[in-house]
């Protein structure tokens, strides 16, 4: 009995000595045959992934530099941490592959991600390793440019979002804009918007959104209460993710209730039947900080 008590301790001190001593490498085929998901690091011309070209890929003002997965240990780590809080299978309905770049530019300005047809990028910058700044930016990078592509499959949302809107609001005229604003201002919580860069345009609102729906959700439970505008595009957002694919509208529903979230979220009074032809495809990708 004494030798199988101390045979299975020392069989889980290896197990765990293993996973801690796990590379980079090792890390990123494991998450990539969990979630069905090609994540690499590497030249960014080859930043597609099959059944699309060079060409897909283009945006003629981006500009990235590469990386290694060696040099990307913390951003493995946000992607692992993202990745966790959403259902089986969820992920690959929008996206086809996580690509890790290093320094990021678009349109001159320093950028976190952006997004394309079937994957997204983000910027790991080698030199933030031990500051927790690749960590929180793959972190939220990833709930940020996945709700590109989820507000892009809702019609109901991307119809409705404008509504809250202030009249007077116009979104940023650039990416340089949007990207080089002063953050140390405080964000125009009165009028719906968590942060100064979710006030550059529609569509980055909603990506902030999701960023604390998914990481600070008890700060936006708080903003939601103190904020009826917060409240109601809350509302919105849930409504997003708890419709855009059925087979997964339990999960949302459950982690939203299980946050407290749908407990705060007022959904919008009017009630409007809408009948239009809105061409998803003019919704560009956008380029997170």
């Amino acid at each position: 009995m004494y030798i199988k008590i101390i045979t299975i301790i020392l069989s889980t001190f290896l197990l765990f000595a293993c996973l801690g001593n796990e590379s980079e490498f090792d890390q990123a085929a494991r998450l990539a045959k969990t979630y069905k998901l090609e994540i690499k690091a590497g030249s960014p011309k080859l930043f597609f992934p099959t059944d699309y070209t060079a060409k897909d890929a283009e945006l003629p003002t981006l500009k990235m530099e590469a990386t290694t997965l060696k040099q990307a240990s913390e951003a493995l780590d946000g992607i692992e941490s993202a990745l966790s809080l959403y259902p089986p299978d969820f992920i690959t309905s929008f996206i086809d592959a996580i690509y890790i770049a290093g320094k990021m530019q678009i349109e001159g300005a320093d950028a976190g991600g952006t997004f394309g047809p079937k994957w997204i990028i983000l910027s790991n910058i080698e030199k933030w390793n031990g500051t927790q700044a690749n960590y929180e930016n793959f972190l939220r990078g990833v709930h940020h440019e996945l709700s590109s592509l989820v507000l892009k499959k809702s019609i109901f949302t991307v119809v409705s979002w404008p509504k809250l809107l202030p009249i007077n609001w116009k979104p940023s005229q650039s990416n340089y804009e949007a990207l080089t604003l002063n953050e140390e201002e405080s964000p125009n919580y009165e009028s719906g918007f968590l942060t100064l860069y979710g006030e550059t345009s529609m569509g980055n609102d909603f990506n902030v959104y999701a960023e604390f729906a998914f990481t600070e959700p008890e700060h936006l439970k708080y903003l939601a209460i103190e904020h009826p505008i917060i409240a109601q595009k809350l509302s919105l957002f849930i409504s997003a993710y708890t419709n855009v694919l059925p087979e997964y509208s339990k999960d949302f529903t459950d982690y939203f209730n299980r946050t407290g979230l749908s407990e705060v979220a007022t959904p919008i009074k009017e009630k409007t039947e809408l009948t239009f032809d809105i061409q998803t495809e003019n919704l560009k990708p956008t380029i997170s900080q």
